[in-house]
């Protein structure tokens, strides 16, 4: 049964000053014995949360507030500086860049393959899914192409229905699909409530309160990166566009 445990998760970045980026001026600080403290960012401090099976969260906040960084905790692509997660069933991850994951000098119809293989599929499995996933993704004879030569929402639509179609237990998508086409995103969607209906979770950042309330029936709002409220996801969305219009009268 899918679910995801956070317990006292806590993620630190430590940042270098403008000047440690300087060759000379570190092989200076070097020979002087002189060393700044570094700068510590707390990109997530304290997280507490159980997401169970079935579950449709939606995650809002700010630029900045550990959106992202939360959903690459859960994926297992950032491990917490302290804290446990835990996270049962197969995990899938549409986070980063439109070409994150993509080998952009591979046809798209070789992106599948190896995405695939990368992820714990078959060859064999893939090359089974090409024609579904080309017809999907709406590129067509583009599969044959390198992926370079895609736009972003291109290439897009060909990982989303590449990670689509191998029925997750756990997706996270970050930002949603916002650099599709309009019919793509259509598509998308009804295959997301296809998902859902197979009892999975989801696990969604967005800035659409639209987009969010027609995927997500729950929501966490992070704030510099701590949870400040976490429930039914038209009252964590009313609670924080309120907040803003408060700082924003200020």
């Amino acid at each position: 049964m899918p679910s995801v445990e956070l317990r006292s998760v806590h993620v630190e970045y430590q940042l270098l000053s403008v000047r440690d980026y300087n060759l000379k001026n570190r092989v200076v600080q070097t020979a002087r014995r002189k060393f700044q403290e570094p700068v510590v960012i707390d990109a997530l401090r304290t997280i507490d949360l159980d997401i169970a099976e079935g579950s449709r969260v939606g995650l809002v906040g700010p630029n900045g507030a550990g959106k992202s960084t939360l959903l690459s905790v859960m994926g297992g692509l950032l491990p917490p500086t302290r804290g446990t997660v835990r996270v049962a069933g197969r995990v899938l991850a549409l986070l980063g860049g439109s070409g994150a994951g993509l080998d952009q000098e591979a046809s798209g119809r070789d992106n599948v393959v190896s995405m695939g293989v990368q992820l714990g599929e078959s060859p064999r499995d893939m090359r089974r899914r090409i024609d579904d996933i080309t017809e999907f993704s709406g590129l067509g004879e583009r599969i044959l192409h390198p992926v370079y030569s895609y736009s972003s929402g291109m290439q897009t639509r060909l990982r989303f229905s590449i990670l689509t179609s191998l029925r997750p237990d756990v997706l996270l998508l970050d930002e949603g699909l916002g650099t599709a086409d309009a019919e793509f995103t259509a598509r998308a969607n009804e295959r997301l409530n296809q998902f859902m209906s197979s009892a999975g979770i989801l696990v969604f950042a967005s800035h659409g309160d639209a987009l969010l309330r027609e995927q997500c029936d729950e929501a966490v709002w992070l704030d510099l990166g701590a949870i400040r409220q976490l429930g039914p996801i038209d009252e964590v969305l009313k609670s924080y566009h309120a907040s803003h219009s408060r700082e924003d009268a200020c």
